[in-house]
């Protein structure tokens, strides 16, 4: 029936919804015909209804019909016009509600004497049992929508409409979109959320259900990340479930473990890929958020502050925070936590407007005291010493950033979030992922509001950050996105152009110089350089441990080096004056034309040069620790390439020879030897000034990098790993399998068994505190290049030239050589790689010997040295990994397809197939 001009349109059963013409523009609708908008605009108008009817509104029409009943048999009842919803705010569920009028939105409807649920839209729900009491103006309290996204004649049925709200929406068809329970959040609510703050090493292990393990996922487009079991049930953060912890681990989300699969490294078991791993943002999201709503939250904390042995230095290095700044930081961390809240929500919601509230979202969060805050930035200065400081004067200062801008704030935060990362605890954990995927929100939301913050030093600093706190997580989704954008933020630093030609950086004095201001200005362009460097290295370690070409070119690369950590930790502008007079004996009576000389200042594509042409020695001074590893930057880079270049080359197949092909296989090889050889000349500079300075940390950290990356010439790492996953293994002929593939994933056995036992013995020798954040997958690759080794031995076809080693027990007085105890120079290594006089074993934490002839012993011994080292999300993972890596290559198992001729105990000793 066509509807009366200027009326709203009734169809029984179905809901008015907005015409086409609002429903294209997504403005307000008041679904008469024609609507007021399109009369004003003088537009076509048309009544539209929801395809079929929805299970609320048939609910209340049988409710409204079943009240009408009830009215009739009371007699002179008058029909109320209006209804005041706070005359039903006390109302019992067990009791009738009145009719209201289309303005109303009925939050709870009582037939047979049974309340009915409410279609929620935040897919964070409660328990059953925690439902909130039944109120008549339920969707006002929940949903806090503006004037320019709804009209006041809306109602909930409309702003429901599937056809309209659930466009590019990934649901199934049939998804029920009302939940058996109502949103979490709500301020009359009491949340049942697992006690975390006792979830530290020493915590009572926290299992989880089998019903949620099983879960599938579905992977929407959208930001929005949930599980299968989310979108039937909704995400209940008050019951996220946690799996149990092995020994002394810290409790994870199970969802976070079943996405390991699908990481972008460590990948030696059978992938999981990314369209079917679970999401997690929204969960650490959640996690950050609901911790904040207990009493006693950050409790375990504040023990373990109290067992800290606080050093000088570290006591120094940050500035006690201001209750002022604390409030101030409390409410921008407020903010930023509700957007990406309403991001990740809205995707599920269908409400993706900015300044939305879903119902049921009072979020806000309690930071933990400011004694842990501080503790924090402290840890967060330890934790990155590896890296060039950019921390002015060696102290941070949080009160004087958070004046300035979001961007401050934001590096404040990421700061707290590095700091946690490197905290053994559980709550220190979750509050790092919660403020890191908040952090990358804002900071993506900050710079595309204000392209000009592409180019400021403190906004890619931040990027800085998010990227190492990303990467290294152990969460699939920080992982993936800080490795997707690391190329977008380092482009914006190549166009900030911090990386172009600079003047020197030694200034020139005269007696109208104004000291202070020239200190600034160093200032300004150093931290500009030390930021540049610093992606530098990180973009050398994204590529080393991801088996990927770095992104930076050495020609790009002609910004000026750092200075000298004396200059850069003056204190003031008179102690940075005299220490620069000092180093570069700059006064007002030398000739400024002679302090501009490159070799002064020069940058990494300088320095590379004269490492080429061995004149470095026209340098002023040695070679800092930070600059020998930016030397390993290029080296590292054209090494990737070469063997990039290998791997087109058949190991099979001899390629015919022409007169004009001139790259080949041992052409290629030939350059890789070029590049060993250059390898080798950077070890003699480094132990050079190791020996002179034997404690020094990132020294320590540099011949990790260097022993890894010797470890990429000599072997095939992505091969080693297909081998793990039994990609393409032939089980019908496992000998010849054997045997083809560790020809493929070790080429030089001898060297890949010493840079193995070297890394190992680096790694074990770093303090706890000092380790990188990647230190546990340095662990990982050094052990799978030792069990690729051991589990080729297993074939009995595989021959020694030492017939003394083939029962593993070597010569007669033959002794027990460590690989991963000796040092390099240590004779009785070499005798033992090139003239197999010894057995090689690794030691264990305890004193004993761990064959390299046992497999399984070998991977046990990696997940040993990984739990006592510092936890972390990522080291947790490898362990992981690195235990199911031995249930998919049992011996036994092997044994029965005819390799190893009966176990561990037949296997040959070393040597090549």
């Amino acid at each position: 029936m066509e509807p009366l001009p200027g009326g709203v349109p009734t169809v029984a059963g179905r809901t008015p919804i907005a015409c086409q013409n609002c429903a294209n523009a997504k403005t307000g609708c008041d679904k008469r015909v024609p609507c007021s908008r399109c009369a004003e605009k003088n537009l076509p108008c048309a009544a539209r209804f929801a395809r079929r009817s929805s299970k609320a509104a048939m609910r209340q029409a049988q409710a409204r019909e079943a009240f009408q009943s009830q009215l009739a048999q009371i007699p002179h009842f008058q029909q109320p016009q209006t209804i005041d919803p706070a005359a039903f705010m006390d109302l019992a569920p067990s009791k009738a509600e009145p009719e209201k009028s289309p303005q109303t939105i009925e939050a709870v409807i009582t037939v047979d004497g049974s309340p009915k649920k409410s279609p929620p839209t935040n897919p964070s729900v409660s328990p059953p049992e925690f439902l909130s009491p039944p109120r008549v103006d339920a969707l006002e309290e929940l949903m806090h929508i503006g004037n320019d996204f709804v009209t006041s004649d809306s109602t909930y049925q409309d702003l429901m409409a599937w056809p309209e709200y659930s466009k590019g929406l990934d649901f199934p068809i049939g998804l029920d979109l009302y939940p058996e329970h109502i949103p979490l959040g709500r301020a009359d609510m009491v949340m049942p959320f697992a006690e975390l703050s006792d979830m530290s090493a020493a915590s009572e292990p926290m299992t989880a259900t089998s019903s949620t393990s099983s879960r599938g996922s579905i992977h929407t487009r959208g930001t929005s990340i949930l599980s299968t079991s989310d979108l039937d049930n909704g995400v209940k953060p008050g019951e996220l479930t946690l799996a149990a912890p092995t020994d002394s681990s810290i409790p994870e989300f199970e969802v976070v473990i079943a996405a390991e699969g699908a990481w972008n490294l460590a990948r030696c078991n059978p992938p999981l890929y990314t369209g079917n791993c679970p999401r997690t943002a929204i969960v650490h999201l959640e996690c950050l958020e609901q911790k904040s709503k207990q009493e006693g939250t950050w409790s375990s904390l504040e023990k373990y502050l109290e067992q800290v042995d606080w050093d000088a230095n570290d006591l120094a290095s940050v500035v006690p925070l201001t209750s002022r700044t604390r409030d101030k930081m409390l409410a921008i961390t407020q903010s930023f936590l509700h957007k990406a809240l309403e991001i990740h929500r809205g995707g599920i919601n269908g409400y993706p407007k900015p300044g939305y509230a879903s119902p049921g979202d009072f979020n806000f969060i309690v930071l933990p005291p400011s004694k842990i805050l501080e503790y924090f930035l402290r840890s967060y200065v330890r934790s990155l010493t590896v890296y060039f400081p950019l921390v002015v004067a060696g102290c941070v200062d949080p009160n004087e950033m958070i004046q300035n801008n979001q961007a401050s704030t934001l590096l404040v935060l990421l700061m707290i979030a590095q700091g946690a990362a490197a905290m053994p605890m559980a709550e220190a954990r979750y509050l790092s992922a919660g403020l890191t995927e908040t952090c990358r929100i804002s900071l993506f939301d900050i710079v595309e509001k204000d392209v000009e913050l592409s180019a400021d030093p403190t906004a890619l600093r931040c990027a800085l950050l998010f990227i190492v706190l990303g990467a290294w997580s152990g969460d699939k989704w920080l992982m993936d996105i800080a490795m997707g954008q690391r190329g977008m933020y380092m482009s914006m630093l190549k166009h900030a152009g911090m990386m172009d030609p600079q003047p020197s950086m030694i200034p020139t004095f005269n007696n109208s110089t104004s000291t202070e201001l020239q200190w600034r200005a160093w200032l300004h362009r150093e931290g500009q350089n030390r930021l540049v460097y610093n992606y530098v290295m990180l973009d050398q370690e994204l590529s080393l441990f991801h088996d990927t070409a770095p992104l930076f070119a050495i020609n790009e690369l002609q910004c000026p080096l750092p200075a000298p950590e004396v200059l850069w930790s003056a204190q003031n502008s008179e102690q940075w004056l005299a220490a620069i007079q000092s180093y570069y004996g700059c006064t007002t009576n030398v000739n400024p034309q002679l302090l501009n000389s490159p070799s002064l200042t020069p940058s990494l594509y300088d320095l590379f040069q004269d490492f080429l042409h061995d004149s470095l020695s026209r340098r002023q001074g040695s070679l800092s620790p930070q600059q020998l590893r930016l030397i390993l930057h290029p080296i590292q880079a054209l090494l990737c390439h070469l063997r990039q270049m290998l791997t087109c080359f058949s190991d099979v197949l001899g390629a015919r020879r022409t007169a004009s092909r001139t790259v080949t296989r041992a052409s290629t090889l030939s350059r890789l030897e070029e590049v060993q050889q250059l390898l080798r000349k950077w070890f003699e500079l480094t132990m050079t000034y190791y020996k002179a300075n034997p404690a020094c940390p990132v020294t320590r950290c540099n011949l990790v990098l260097y022993h890894l990356i010797t470890l990429n010439a000599v072997t095939n790492f992505p091969e080693i790993e297909r081998l793990a996953r039994k990609e393409n293994f032939d089980t019908t002929a496992p000998h010849w399998e054997l045997s083809l593939r560790h020809k493929r994933c070790i080429y030089s056995r001898e060297e890949a068994l010493f840079h193995a036992g070297q890394t190992f013995r680096n790694l074990r020798l770093m303090p706890n505190d000092r380790r990188p954040a990647w230190w546990s997958t340095a662990m990982y690759r050094a052990t799978l290049v030792v069990w690729v080794e051991s589990i080729c031995k297993l074939d009995p076809n595989f021959q020694t030239a030492d017939k003394s080693q083939q029962n593993g027990t070597g010569s007669p007085g033959a002794g027990l050589v460590a690989i991963d105890q000796l040092a390099a120079d240590d004779p009785s290594l070499g005798a033992y790689l090139y003239s197999n006089e010894g057995v090689g074993v690794l030691t264990t934490l305890e004193g004993g010997a761990v064959s390299l002839d046992k497999p399984e012993e070998i991977l046990t011994y990696a997940v040993k040295n990984i739990e006592s080292g510092f936890s972390s999300r990522i080291g947790d993972g490898i362990k992981r990994k690195l235990i199911a890596l031995n249930d998919n290559w049992r011996v036994d198992a092997l044994a029965g397809m005819g390799v190893g001729g009966g176990g561990v105990g037949a296997s040959a000793g070393p040597g090549t197939c």
